[in-house]
């Protein structure tokens, strides 16, 4: 049952298959781990970026986000809150699927349209706003924003 380089990658249905008819787990490890990479955030959100045609710089000067923070998300140190996640995911206008799974590998759930105030964003990944659209459209919800203006 041993995976050679020339195979194709197998698909999910396949996995399982292999897991309800192996006799050892041991089987199913090798397999593994010839065959899958664990996704991890700051791996996906790179890949992302590079889809999108951004730069580091580009999301720091959309989002606001500091930009020491923003490399620590790339490099890994850090697993960002829900809202920076969304942030990010709204300046480099990102797919709904791609902003579903950017939040799942940073630990957070999906949007979730049956909850208003995802509802909302999922409007606004859907029309291509700004995150400072989004924010208003949040905003003029009485929603939780993404971020709160300062008033310095």
């Amino acid at each position: 049952m041993k995976h050679t380089d020339t195979e194709k990658k197998l698909t999910t249905s396949q996995l399982l298959s292999i897991i309800k008819k192996s006799g050892q787990f041991s089987e199913v490890t090798n397999i593994w781990q010839d065959e899958m990479e664990t996704p991890v955030f700051c791996h996906y959100l790179y890949e992302t970026m590079e889809k999108h045609k951004l730069t580091a710089k580009d999301i720091i000067q959309r989002s606001g986000i500091e930009r020491s923070y923003f490399y620590h998300l790339l490099s890994g140190f850090k697993t960002p809150g829900r809202n920076i996640v969304l942030r990010i995911c709204l300046c480099m206008e990102a797919t709904l699927t791609e902003t579903s799974q950017l939040l799942r590998l940073a630990g957070h759930g999906s949007l979730y349209p049956k909850v208003r105030r995802d509802a909302a964003i999922i409007f606004a990944i859907e029309k291509k706003y700004t995150m400072q659209q989004a924010n208003e459209l949040l905003l003029s919800l009485q929603e939780t924003p993404l971020y709160r203006e300062s008033n310095d």
